[in-house]
């Protein structure tokens, strides 16, 4: 298979030969024996292919002479990823055991977050050299967040000019990594595997690496950076990474077979690494509620307006939410109600006095008010029921002479006073908007609550 980054992922299945034409030695459906002789028998045969496993990739066909299978060593399988400019970026082992797809997702990880180019390797930060032995430590990425997969790669480099040999043991690699911060939180690699692929090795069995004058052996840990305290979520910043290690007498004494010549030893750190984490973005709320209505789509504080558990059915709507959002200018496009300038600010104002959120839920449903909804509420309920009826029938509920128990008028008033029951048969003739045609809900800058009707 062979990947192109231009843009966009691109796949490509080359068929380059038949893995064991053998099978053909009874012929194809087509009657092909053995292996294809001709460009039009592979053509057959990958066609065949491609119906009996359904493939939706495209396929192209390596020709007679066998030259992508031959440059790419491709056969049985090998998985290629090139970048925006046709350089290789990723060559996986030959399949179907280094068939493997993280290592792929993480090369085009890389190649969609640096615009289709693999970015230069890590430099592996080295230590001085000890008795002609220096060790390096280099991490891909040095950016990531808890959780996420990391790949430590430990270089020994052999400074004299004689062969050295040196005692590691991969299982014990990762104890060797301390990673911590300077407000002492720790970090630690949790391997996927114990030790990943090592350019050069010793003797079958052996955990001898014997390293050429000027060579270096080198190895690769993958795994996931992991928080060693339950303290995962608040964990970011700058973290330095170190690899120790100390080879001595007692050390090779544990060897079987004990090995027959010179094993180096002494005490060796890698030079320090830098590792930048950043905090875990937890998916919020509105990752699954979405943003559709005017609240969730500028207050993405769920708190705000909400109260009780996540998830529960005591998870409700505060009654002490009005004044969070409506002292605002306009609050997100809707009349400004509370505050300076607001309707409750104005010359006249339906609730005298300093208004409470209590003082808003007399008229007004809540509950799907996070969706945009303005609804009211039926005064009579003790605000568990909507209103269904007409405005002019609303407004009487309290403006009757017999309010309901919650609500109380001043003992005088202007004009005809909180009475309006004279006009309860006239409401039909008022029409649906009653009350409205005349006088505003909230506040007005006349006496009254009464509207500018002839200048509106």
């Amino acid at each position: 298979m062979y990947a192109s980054y231009n843009d966009y992922i691109e796949f490509l299945i080359v068929y380059v030969r038949e893995a064991h034409p053998e099978m053909l030695r009874q012929g194809s459906k087509m009657g092909i024996v053995g292996r294809p002789k001709t460009l039009d028998e592979r053509i057959i045969l990958a066609t065949e292919c491609v119906a009996k496993y359904k493939f939706t990739i495209p396929m192209v066909i390596d020709g007679m002479d066998g030259k992508v299978n031959s440059d790419y060593k491709a056969a049985p399988v090998r998985v290629t990823v090139t970048d925006i400019d046709g350089k290789v970026a990723f060559y996986a082992g030959p399949g179907p055991f280094d068939f493997k797809l993280p290592p792929v997702e993480k090369t085009f990880k890389k190649l969609i977050a640096n615009a289709g180019r693999m970015p230069p390797p890590p430099v592996p930060q080295w230590s001085q050299p000890v008795n002609g032995l220096r060790c390096g430590l280099s991490f891909d990425p040095e950016k990531l967040t808890i959780g996420e997969e990391v790949t430590a790669q430990l270089k020994f480099e052999n400074t004299t000019d004689e062969p050295l040999d040196f005692y590691y043991q991969p299982a014990d690699a990762l104890k060797r990594i301390v990673i911590k911060n300077d407000n002492g939180q720790t970090l630690k690699i949790e391997a996927s595997r114990a030790a990943g692929r090592s350019r050069m090795r010793g003797r079958r069995g052996s955990p001898v690496q014997r390293i050429a004058p000027g060579e270096v052996f080198e190895t690769k840990i993958e795994g996931k950076i992991v928080a060693a305290s339950d303290q995962e979520s608040s964990i970011a910043g700058q973290f330095h990474a170190v690899y120790n290690n100390e080879v001595d007498e007692n050390t090779l004494a544990q060897i079987e077979p004990a090995p027959t010549q010179t094993v180096w030893t002494g005490k060796i750190s890698s030079g320090t690494c830098t590792l930048n984490l950043t905090l875990l973005q937890q998916d919020g709320c509105i990752n699954c509620h979405g943003d559709s209505d005017y609240h969730h789509a500028k207050l993405q504080d769920c708190a705000n307006c909400h109260v009780g558990e996540m998830g529960n059915a005591n998870f409700g709507v505060k009654d002490s939410s009005c004044a969070q959002c409506h002292p605002q200018d306009g609050v997100y496009g809707r009349r400004q109600i509370l505050g300076p300038g607001g309707e409750f600010d104005m010359a006249s104002k339906h609730v005298s006095g300093t208004l409470q959120d209590k003082d808003c839920l007399l008229c007004h449903d809540n509950r799907q008010h996070g969706n945009g909804v303005v609804s009211l509420i039926d005064p009579d309920s003790g605000g568990t029921k909507a209103w269904t009826g007409t405005r002019t029938a609303f407004c009487m509920t309290c403006h009757d002479g017999d309010p309901p128990a919650n609500i109380s008028f001043p003992a005088k008033s202007d004009g005809s006073g909180y009475d309006k029951s004279k006009f309860q048969g006239s409401a039909h003739a008022l029409g649906e908007q009653g009350c409205s045609n005349c006088h505003n809900s909230h506040g007005s800058s006349y006496p009254s609550l009464l509207k500018d009707i002839h200048s509106r």
